[in-house]
Formats: C-alpha cells, sequence, structure tokens
C-alpha cells in the first residue's frame, strides 16, 4: 500500500502497553535517518524525554542513541536495507537520558517502501534494562550469579544439553511455569517447549557451541496454558559441569500487538464494509473486495476514475458542496448517496467520508467507509432471530414472552373487562431431565427438547405465545373463552406428558412440572407474573408425578418467608451467628476418644441454637452452603492447629462434612488446597465425609475430584454407607479409608437379625479393603458391645457424648474424672 495508504492507519493505536512506537522518515544525507515523525504516548519514561518536547523537536532518532551505540544501530539499519530486507532486528542497545541514566533497548525496524525505495521507518522498542543489567551482572563472579539467579524476577534456568533434564531454575520460573522447583528439576525441557524433541535438540546444540544465543519458542505452562516466549541462551561452566543457562521472557503480549498490526494492515482489504480511497482531487486510487462484491466493478473498472463515475451525476448539488465543505474544514461527512452498481442498478449506501492530512495539513487523500443496506436488512433479521428465537426449537424464547406479557398488561389496563380471569400464564418444567440428558447424551437431551415442543405446538393456537425459557423450561401465555375450556385445555397438556418418548434406541417416560397464574389477579406486572407461575410450578413438582398447580397467596407467602429466612442466614454467616460443636469419636474397645466430628450450629441472637435440619436444605437451596462449608472446614482446620500446642488434645483427629453442592464447585480442590496451606494444618488429622448418595449420583465425576484430595494427604470418610445404594461394586475404586455405618443399621442392634447381618457384613468387607469402619448413632451399651464383638474398632453417639461447643468439649477431655479421656497412644491413621 502506497504513503496514502498507510496514512490511514492511526499509530495512536498503540500508545498503550509495553512496545512504544517511533516513525522517521528517511535522510539520505544521514544514512536513511531522517527526523522523527511520531512517538508513542507510552515512550516518555522509556526515552527520558517529555514526548510532546521530542514532538516538537523532530530531532534524528540516532541523536537519542548512547554516542557508544550509534555506529551498531545504522549500520545494523544500512546493511537491512542494502539486503532488501523488511525489517532489521537490532542487537541490544542503550540510550542516553538528560539526567544521565543509560536504558537498554531491545529494537524492531519496519522498513517502509514504495517501488522498491524506502520511504520511512516504525520502530518497535522495549525496555530491556533489567534483562540486561541481570546479563552484565551475570558475568561478574559464579558467586554472584548465583544470588542474581535466585532473586531475579527474570525467568532463569540450567539445563544439561546432553540430556535435556533441568538442572536448576529460579523462583521467578517457578512462579511462571506454575511448578515447584522440585518438579522442574526432574523434567525436561520437551515437556515445557512445544517443539519436538528432534528440534529441541538441534537448539540446544546451536547454544551449545554459539552459534545461535537467541530464540523464540513456544513454552507451555503447568495449567496447560502455551506462552510465545523469548529465549537467550549460552553455555556456561556451573561447578564444573558444562550446562546451558537460559533467560525466559513472555513475549506474548508483544507478538499479540505485531499481529494487530499485521491484521490491522490487512484491515482495509478484508473489511466488512465497503471501503474505497481518494486521491485529495476525489480520483480513486483504491477499493477492497468488499466493494468488488458489492457493486460488481473491478479495481480495473474504477482505479483512477472520480468518484461521480460511481454515482453517474445523481448526487445533489447542495450534498457534493456540503461534502466537500466538511472535508476541506477537516471534519468527517455521514449520509447516504445514491450509487450504481456495474449491472446499472441502482441502490442507496449509509456512508462515512473522512479526509486524511499530510504533515503539512493538507487534505492529502480522502476514505470512504460505507455499507450494503442489503446485506444490513439481512444481518437485522438474523440478529432478530437471535435475540427473541430460541435456536433449537424455533419457538421464542424468554425475552420474546417478556415483550408479550409487557404487551399483555399495557392492554390488560386499558381494557379490564375483556382480560379479567381468562389469561394464564403456564410455566412448564420436564422432570428427570437432566437424568436423561446426562445419561444418554446431549444429542438425545436435544432430541427431546425438540419432541416436548412439537407437542406443545400441537395444542396452541396462532393467538397463544410459547415460548421456550432455557433449559427444559417452557412457558405458554394463552387467553380462555372460559373456566370449562381452561380444565379442558390443561387435561390436553397433561395428556402431552403422559405418552412415552422414542429417542433412538431408548424408550423413556417423561412427565411435567406445570404451574399456572392467572393474569392479572395473580400479578400485575412481568416479573410478579413469571415468579408466580414458576413456584406454582414448583408446587407441583412437590407433590411429584405429572400435573399442574396454580398459584395462589400461600405460595407467594412461602417464597416471601424463604427469601427472608435467607437473608437471615446470610447475615448470620456475616455476622459470625455460625459455630462449630463437636461429637466425640471413641475407641470402642476402651472408649478413649480418638477424634471429633465438626458439626455447624447456628446460634440465632432471638431465638438461640436453631435446629441444622432447619437451617441446613435453605442453604442448599440458595447456594449459601458453599461459603457455609468453606467457612466449617478452615474453622476446624484452624481448631486443630491450636490444638497441637496442648498436650491433652493434640492427638484428636478433626472429621468434617462435604456438601454436594461444593462437588459442583470447579475450584473446590483448590479451595480446600489453600485453606491447608494458609492454616498450616498438618493434613493427616483431618478427615472429609463424603455421604454415599453424594457419591452415586455422580460417580465419574466425583472420584478424579476424591483422588485429588487423597493426594493432598486428606483422609476420605463414605458417610451413610448402605443406605439404599447399591454402591459395593464401586467401593474398590474409591480412595477412601473409612466407612460409617449408618445410624439406621445401628438403631435396632442387637434385636433386628437384619440389621445385624448387614452390619456386620460391613464390617468385615471393610477389614478385606483395609478400612476402618465407625458405627453412628450409638445410645446403649448393647449397641457397642454387638458392634466390638464384631470387630468394629469406632463408634460416636450419645452414648458417650452430645455435640458439644469448644469449652465444654475441652472441659470434659481435661477433666481426669472423665470417662471421655483422649487416647494419646493411639497411632495416626493412615
Amino acid at each position: 500500500m502506497d504513503e496514502q495508504h498507510s496514512a490511514v492507519i492511526d499509530p495512536r493505536l498503540f500508545d498503550a502497553g509495553s512496545v512504544a512506537i517511533i516513525q522517521w522518515s528517511v535522510s539520505t544525507q544521514a544514512h536513511y535517518w531522517g527526523p522523527v515523525s511520531y512517538i508513542s504516548n507510552n515512550a516518555s519514561e522509556l526515552l527520558g524525554y517529555d514526548v510532546q518536547l521530542l514532538r516538537d523537536a523532530a530531532p534524528a532518532f540516532p541523536d537519542l542513541i548512547h554516542p557508544d551505540e550509534r555506529l551498531q544501530v545504522t549500520s545494523e539499519l544500512t546493511q537491512a536495507i542494502e539486503h532488501g530486507l523488511s525489517h532489521c532486528q537490532h542487537r541490544d542497545y542503550r540510550i542516553l537520558h538528560p539526567d544521565g541514566r543509560e536504558r537498554w533497548l531491545m529494537q524492531l525496524t519496519m522498513i517502509q517502501r514504495q517501488q522498491d525505495e524506502v520511504t520511512g521507518f516504525l520502530g518497535y522498542l522495549i525496555d530491556v534494562s533489567e534483562r540486561k543489567g541481570n546479563e552484565l551482572q551475570l558475568a561478574e563472579s559464579e558467586e554472584r550469579y548465583r544470588q542474581l539467579f535466585e532473586g531475579s524476577r527474570v525467568v532463569e534456568y540450567l539445563i544439561d544439553p546432553e540430556s535435556g533434564q533441568i538442572i536448576d531454575a529460579n523462583q521467578a520460573a517457578c512462579q511462571f511455569y506454575g511448578y515447584s522447583l522440585e518438579q522442574l528439576k526432574q523434567m525436561h525441557i520437551s515437556q515445557i517447549n512445544v517443539l519436538t524433541s528432534e528440534e529441541i535438540a538441534a537448539a540446544m546444540m546451536e547454544a551449545e557451541r554459539n552459534q545461535r544465543q537467541h530464540f523464540i519458542f513456544r513454552h507451555r505452562l503447568a495449567n496447560g496454558q502455551v506462552r510465545d516466549v523469548e529465549v537467550h541462551s549460552g553455555p556456561i561452566n556451573y561447578c564444573g559441569r558444562e550446562l546451558l543457562y537460559s533467560i525466559v521472557h513472555d513475549i506474548t503480549d508483544r507478538l499479540d500487538a505485531e499481529r494487530n498490526l499485521e491484521r490491522l494492515s490487512q484491515a482495509l482489504d478484508q473489511s466488512g464494509s465497503i471501503v474505497m480511497i481518494t486521491d485529495a482531487n476525489h480520483h480513486i486510487e483504491y477499493v477492497n473486495q468488499r466493494f468488488i462484491k458489492v457493486t460488481g466493478f473491478t479495481e480495473q473498472d474504477v482505479k483512477g476514475q472520480h468518484v461521480d463515475f460511481l454515482s453517474a451525476g445523481r448526487t445533489s448539488h447542495d450534498v457534493r458542496k456540503k461534502l466537500s465543505q466538511s472535508l476541506r474544514s477537516g471534519n468527517n461527512w455521514h449520509g447516504e448517496l445514491l450509487c450504481r452498481r456495474k449491472s446499472g442498478e441502482l441502490y442507496w449506501s449509509s456512508m462515512s467520508v473522512s479526509p486524511v492530512f499530510n504533515k503539512d495539513g493538507e487534505v492529502s487523500s480522502v476514505v470512504a467507509v460505507a455499507e450494503d443496506p442489503t446485506e444490513q436488512r439481512e444481518t437485522d433479521r438474523k440478529i432478530q432471530q437471535l435475540a427473541f428465537y430460541d435456536p433449537i426449537t424455533g419457538l421464542g424464547n424468554r425475552q420474546f414472552l417478556l415483550e408479550a406479557m409487557d404487551e399483555f398488561f399495557v392492554q390488560s389496563q386499558l381494557h379490564p373487562s375483556r382480560y379479567s380471569g381468562r389469561t394464564a400464564l403456564v410455566y412448564i418444567d420436564l422432570d428427570d431431565f437432566k437424568r436423561i440428558n446426562d445419561s444418554l447424551g446431549h444429542e438425545m437431551g436435544d432430541r427431546l427438547i425438540k419432541t416436548a415442543a412439537h407437542r406443545l405446538k400441537v395444542i396452541v393456537s396462532d393467538n397463544d405465545v410459547l415460548v421456550r425459557l432455557g433449559g427444559d423450561e417452557f412457558a405458554i401465555l394463552k387467553v380462555f373463552d372460559s373456566e370449562l375450556s381452561m380444565e379442558s385445555w390443561l387435561d390436553q397438556l397433561v395428556q402431552q406428558f403422559s405418552r412415552t418418548v422414542k429417542l433412538g434406541v431408548h424408550t423413556v417416560s417423561v412427565f411435567a412440572s406445570i404451574g399456572i397464574a392467572l393474569l392479572p389477579q395473580d400479578a400485575t406486572d412481568t416479573s410478579t407474573g413469571l415468579r408466580n407461575a414458576e413456584l406454582a410450578m414448583y408446587r407441583a413438582k412437590k407433590e411429584h408425578g405429572c400435573g399442574y398447580h396454580f398459584f395462589s397467596e400461600e405460595l407467594n407467602k412461602q417464597a416471601v418467608e424463604r427469601l427472608h429466612y435467607e437473608v437471615k442466614l446470610r447475615n448470620a454467616l456475616n455476622n459470625q451467628e455460625l459455630e462449630l460443636h463437636y461429637q466425640p469419636k471413641v475407641s470402642l474397645a476402651d472408649g478413649g476418644v480418638i477424634g471429633v466430628e465438626a458439626l455447624i450450629r447456628w446460634n440465632d441472637p432471638q431465638r438461640g441454637l436453631v435446629p441444622p435440619g432447619e437451617f441446613i436444605p435453605v442453604a442448599e437451596e440458595t447456594g449459601l452452603i458453599l461459603p457455609m462449608s468453606h467457612w466449617v472446614l478452615e474453622q476446624a482446620c484452624c481448631q486443630v492447629v491450636q490444638w497441637q500446642q496442648d498436650e491433652v488434645m493434640r492427638h484428636l483427629r478433626m472429621a468434617v462434612n462435604l456438601s454436594a453442592r461444593q462437588f459442583q464447585d470447579p475450584m473446590f480442590v483448590e479451595n480446600v488446597e489453600s485453606i491447608l496451606i494458609n492454616t498450616g494444618v498438618n493434613p493427616e488429622l483431618i478427615e472429609l465425609e463424603i455421604t454415599e448418595s453424594m457419591l452415586m449420583e455422580n460417580m465419574h465425576s466425583v472420584l478424579p475430584m476424591m483422588q485429588r484430595l487423597k493426594d493432598l494427604g486428606l483422609s476420605l470418610a463414605i458417610d451413610d454407607f448402605g443406605t439404599g445404594y447399591s454402591s459395593l461394586a464401586y467401593l474398590k475404586q474409591m480412595p477412601i479409608d473409612v466407612l460409617k455405618v449408618d445410624r439406621a443399621f445401628v438403631r435396632d442392634l442387637p434385636m433386628d437379625e437384619n440389621d445385624c447381618a448387614i452390619t456386620r457384613a460391613v464390617i468385615l468387607m471393610a477389614q478385606q479393603l483395609g478400612l476402618k469402619v465407625v458405627a453412628e448413632g450409638i445410645e446403649e451399651a448393647a449397641q457397642a458391645d454387638f458392634l466390638t464383638d464384631s470387630g468394629c474398632e469406632l463408634g460416636q453417639g450419645f452414648l458417650y457424648s452430645r455435640p458439644l461447643n469448644l469449652k465444654d468439649l475441652e472441659r470434659v477431655l481435661r477433666n481426669a474424672d472423665s470417662r471421655l479421656m483422649v487416647q494419646a497412644n493411639l497411632q495416626p491413621e493412615s
């Protein structure tokens, strides 16, 4: 592209970031180093001068270079020009600030040409002073090198060139790659560098022989992310070994900036808009591919033609005059012009015309950007489709329904008698959709959604509004003639979801929970109407089976109460009203306390202790269980750390219950690890309890997370084992240490023969698998005797102690007369 075309690209796009931009013109008298014509705003700190002062002074760029370095830099550029190169990668050089300070720079100079003649230069400058300083200091002595190596913020490491083994790395390298020093020292460089082993070996040979010291690689971090890096590598004798010493800089952002520049240079030709550039006299010099496609003219057809050629004289004198005045005054012009295609067809084009000025302040060229109205209309149609319609079913979406309901409420206020009592918002939720979607796959899930949509279309009229709200939820806004017709239609709706659905080779039964809000009686605005219909749907879901439920004020009252309860519970979490109680876990053989189970309690200022069975379900439903569970684990770990300083309590192990919602959190294991690190607790003293039902709901995703928790050094226990799930087949796959026999089996011991048989079988099975067994809910001595005789080692229950607050627990365990004593000589569980 010629000089006029390149003027369209505004260099100020690069004023932010770490790459400074300097542009200068050609001066044959000064070996191509003409005056500086542009300096990006981010260059002040780099050059040590005020950017505006430099712009006004317009110095030659070599004037900014350290006198000792000028010859090197100018020679490199001259050689690049003489060899016909498009760019010049300079060796690092110094610049001199006005106050005498020196900065080291790395520079890439782009050489701009027109018809084989050099027309200007564009330099990309990056401050490498820190890296250069490190390199110079490293050369002073091996001891000094070691200090800099360990303390440097620059990524550095040593490699054995023979094997490619990483011998050493500094802390910056550990932080950058995401590995510990021990992990890095066990890795081969090929585990980081994405090149093949052969390519890496060749590069190391070049570096070892000093044939090449500068490389651009792509390195993979521990989290899987791949970054562009600049590596300076060379041989070094360290501790009697010939190694490769490498310094690594992350240049991803710099390369992105360069790629952006390249994309910007292609943007004109690849723009989705019509782009045309003319000279100052409005003769066409350039058109992009979009222009050619829309108008049918080729570049040869229009190049050199006056722009009036495209309008065939149909632009009015007034429009031409206003356009010219705008351009001469330096303003953009926006408007519509009547244009013609090569076929002769006329069309209106929405156009923006902008002047481009040369250094003398004169208009050197004009840029026109236009849109094809035909395609714009098609784009608008597609946007409308995306905004208001569901792509899977073709039905309207939530936004479509919201607008329809807004219109309904407007009309119902204008004509209340016409709508009163005969309009219903029907909220439909498919039951068990998630189970079918997870077990049969998303393709079958989509087919089920389409089938449900088709069945709903059958029973609605053109005047009804049928939408898919998202997921497995639909809604219908329908006007009825009478109450009788409403009942008849609702029966039809229920029947649509009482039939089986064929999904490939599978036949499934799909039911629906249906909630109905009558409008405008049950709601006077859109958001309330949707909420009330949804509340009615949830009531229908609680009643089970395919059926419907009408909204009532009682439902609304319950919803408000639940919201109030949620707010109180959230405040309890923020106001430190939650506390931990601890139930001792004992050795059945001698009654010695070997640990405790942490149990959350809510000490409400007005009500006192709130039963956990009341607030835990609310926390699960509202998502508050996540911060609550995080708090419980953190407090439990802190307590164990405190007990470590206490001779009596230091042997206690802490058991903490996990919530199913935690396993849905992708950062769950990372959060646990963070708590362990921040509290400094010994993970061997922490046992996490997972319910059997939680495991069976999503075994494939829970098992890997369990293994990661196990790798942190924690013990794992299955709580409520044997309560209705056939999990024995999975038991050998689980990285667990403890089985907890549910209180439902312990309650009727030793009278109930079935419970006796089940309990003995669980204990025997656990022993065969090398697991410990804990019996819950022991309340009578006969139960404890049976469990002990059956080989059960551990238990907990009211026979020994109810859950105690911290003060009472410590008082009881320190009381020499108490039958509850810490078993100090118990070996820690593995």
